[in-house]
C-alpha cells in the first residue's frame, strides 16, 4: 500500500477522497488496492493532513458534488453556503462532522428547512478551503459555478447536535419545521431576515436556549401570545415587517431581554407597550 501511495505522490496522513469519480469514503484498503491495480491509470484527488483540520468552510458557487467531501473535515466547526440553488431536489449533508457550530445558509433560495439533510449541529479565523484539494494524476477537479441542492432529510436532522448558530437570511423561506428545529437543542442564535415569512413561528418559543432571534425584513404582523415562553431571550429583531401592535408581554415577561429592535413596522405611537418599550430599549418605530 505504501508503495502505491508512493507512486501516486502521495504523503503519510493524506486522505484519498475520490478515485476515477468514486467517493471512497466506505471503502476498505483492499477496495483502493482492487481499484488501483485494476486500471493503467486512474484520477485520485485526496486531501491533506493540513486541510483535514479545516475548522471554518465557505463554499460558494461549487460543484454539486464538493459537499460530498464533508466527511473527510472531522474538525470542522462552521460551515457557509453561499449563492447556491437550493430550490430543487439534491443531495443530504449528513455525513459532516457533528462538531459543527455555526451553519450558513445564505441567498440559495431555501424553501424549506427540511432540505438541508443532517441538520440538527470561538471559531479560529476564516480560511477559504482550497476546492478539494491535491490534484494527483490527470485534471480532477475545476471550479466551475454550478447549482445545486442539499436536501436535509428530517430522519438525519438531530445529527448536528452542537449547533448553536444558524443563519438562513436571504432565501425563501415561509415556515420553520417544528420536528426538525425542535432537535436542535443547543441553538442560541437564529437569523432568518429577509425571507417570506407571514407567520411568527411558534416553534422558536419552545426552543429554551435561544438568545438572539432576528426574524427582520419578513411580513410578519402579528407577535403569538407564546412569546412568554422564550425566558432566555437576549435580543429580538423585528425591523421590516408589518407589525401594527406591540403586546406589553414582551417588555413584563422577557426578564432577559435587553435588545429589540422595530424600525420600519406599522406600531402605532401611543400605545402604552411602545411607551414601556420606549423607556426600557433603545429603538426606532416606523409609521
Amino acid at each position: 500500500e505504501k508503495g502505491i501511495a508512493k507512486k501516486l505522490g502521495m504523503k503519510e496522513h493524506d486522505q484519498i477522497l475520490e478515485i476515477n469519480g468514486k467517493c471512497v469514503r466506505d471503502w476498505t484498503s483492499e477496495d483502493l488496492l482492487a481499484e488501483l491495480t485494476e486500471c493503467t491509470s486512474a484520477t485520485v484527488v485526496t486531501i491533506t493532513v493540513k486541510d483535514r483540520a479545516v475548522t471554518d468552510l465557505f463554499l460558494m458557487a461549487t460543484r454539486e458534488h464538493d459537499l460530498g467531501y464533508l466527511w473527510a473535515l472531522r474538525k470542522l466547526v462552521k460551515l457557509s453556503i453561499c449563492n447556491i440553488d437550493f430550490s430543487a431536489e439534491g443531495r443530504d449533508i449528513s455525513t459532516i462532522t457533528t462538531l459543527l457550530q455555526e451553519l450558513i445558509v445564505t441567498n440559495c433560495s431555501l424553501k424549506c428547512i427540511t432540505q438541508i439533510n443532517g441538520l440538527g449541529s470561538s471559531l479560529h479565523g476564516l480560511l477559504f478551503f482550497p476546492i478539494f484539494l491535491r490534484l494527483l494524476i490527470g485534471i480532477v477537479l475545476s471550479t466551475r459555478s454550478s447549482s445545486f441542492l442539499v436536501k436535509i432529510s428530517k430522519a438525519s436532522s438531530g445529527r448536528l447536535k452542537s449547533l448553536k448558530r444558524l443563519i438562513l437570511t436571504h432565501n425563501s423561506l415561509t415556515d420553520l419545521d417544528e420536528r426538525t428545529m425542535l432537535k436542535l437543542k443547543e441553538l442560541t442564535d437564529l437569523q432568518l431576515g429577509y425571507n417570506l415569512i407571514r407567520s411568527f413561528p411558534n416553534v422558536v418559543t419552545k426552543m429554551e436556549k435561544l438568545e438572539e432571534l432576528s426574524l427582520i425584513h419578513n411580513q410578519i404582523s402579528v407577535l403569538p401570545d407564546e412569546v412568554v415562553q422564550m425566558r432566555s431571550l437576549e435580543k429580538l429583531h423585528l425591523d421590516n415587517n408589518v407589525l401594527t401592535e406591540l403586546p406589553e408581554y414582551v417588555t413584563l415577561q422577557l426578564p432577559q431581554l435587553r435588545a429589540l429592535t422595530l424600525e420600519n413596522n406599522k406600531l402605532k405611537h401611543n400605545t402604552r407597550s411602545t411607551q414601556q418599550t420606549r423607556s426600557k430599549f433603545y429603538y426606532k418605530i416606523g409609521l
